[in-house]
């Protein structure tokens, strides 16, 4: 790797909270390098995450559900990026689509996992599915003497998206929760009636305001949930841009989430967090810090690597319970 390198590449495509997951690495590229021009290629999706993020100079989005499916995103993209002199490219990704990105921007110096791509990298890290996301990150950044800055993630946002939280959820005395019943996958999801019992409980016992978050995808199923609570609830649901979603997060006092995006922005948004996990892996995905409480319990079966609805009972979300919810929200409320 060029001792001093003057424009860096970072690559991650995939969701948003992987991408979340990102950002110690992107603290750490820029401490260690405070003059280069520090470029990041994500999904289109996923850009609001780090849209604002002061250690990034450029973002780059990859349209993976429209032209991505086939050769002409691809082109699109290696034609931008063959003649920016990149000198060194990092791929936090595990995928040959990544690694070809970042040998077809020419990046004199590729740093990747053996798998995939691995053969188009000139620095191979080996993988270890075993330890969190942010450390296996870290990982690739001590191949080349990138030294880590903390586990800590971050999310910034822009002064748009907090006027628009003051005006949606204004400061107020007391306690607020928030809520997201949705996972993007069936089987990673609690169940609603259970999400609104803990709704009431926190609402009767605390006099809190409970807040209900979901995306386009997730309005039936916050709707339900509002429904099923005795108490009133704030529906936020629909339309939020991800930087809309995560000002609104950072306004409440405690999170309650599936294994899912929100929840890891509201870790980086520094909001208490607690993670309700079932097929995903914890030990990978969990959140990562002070503050924040993972619930879970052991099955045979999970983690679960199929991402289908063959499961029908779905033991592993199952199990747990209104109570020890409930428990986890007292302990964190009280502590």
């Amino acid at each position: 790797m060029p001792s001093e390198p003057q424009r860096i590449l970072l690559i991650r495509l995939s969701s948003l909270g992987d991408v979340v997951l990102t950002s110690p690495a992107i603290r750490a590229v820029r401490k260690a390098f405070p003059r280069a021009f520090i470029s990041m290629i994500v999904g289109k999706r996923s850009a609001d995450v780090i849209r604002e993020n002061p250690h990034l100079d450029e973002v780059l989005t990859f349209d993976r559900k429209g032209r991505g499916r086939n050769t002409s995103e691809m082109r699109r993209m290696i034609a931008h990026l063959r003649h920016r002199h990149f000198d060194l490219s990092i791929d936090f990704q595990r995928r040959f689509r990544t690694s070809l990105l970042a040998y077809g921007a020419g990046a004199s110096c590729r740093v990747g996992y053996h798998s995939g791509g691995g053969f188009l990298c000139t620095v191979c890290v080996p993988d270890n599915g075993h330890e969190h996301a942010v450390e296996r990150y870290q990982r690739l950044l001590k191949s080349v003497d990138i030294p880590p800055d903390g586990l800590e993630t971050e999310m910034f946002v822009s002064e748009a998206a907090k006027a628009l939280a003051e005006e949606r959820l204004p400061r107020r005395d007391g306690f607020r929760l928030g809520m997201f019943p949705g996972a993007g996958w069936k089987p990673r999801e609690w169940m609603a009636e259970r999400f609104a019992a803990i709704g009431d409980r926190v609402a009767e016992h605390y006099q809190a305001e409970v807040v209900i978050f979901g995306g386009p995808a997730e309005s039936a199923l916050v709707h339900q949930i509002e429904e099923q609570m005795l108490s009133p609830a704030i529906v936020l649901a629909g339309s939020l841009s991800v930087e809309q979603l995560a000002a609104l997060i950072h306004r409440c006092d405690l999170f309650l989430s599936n294994d899912t995006g929100p929840m890891h922005i509201a870790v980086a948004m520094k909001v208490p967090t607690i993670a309700l996990f079932g097929p995903g892996n914890h030990l990978k995905f969990g959140p990562i810090g002070d503050g924040h409480r993972l619930i879970r319990h052991e099955t045979p079966c999970s983690p679960c690597k199929q991402f289908t609805d063959r499961c029908k009972n779905n033991i592993c979300m199952q199990k747990i319970t209104v109570e020890e919810v409930w428990t986890a929200i007292r302990e964190q409320r009280d502590r």
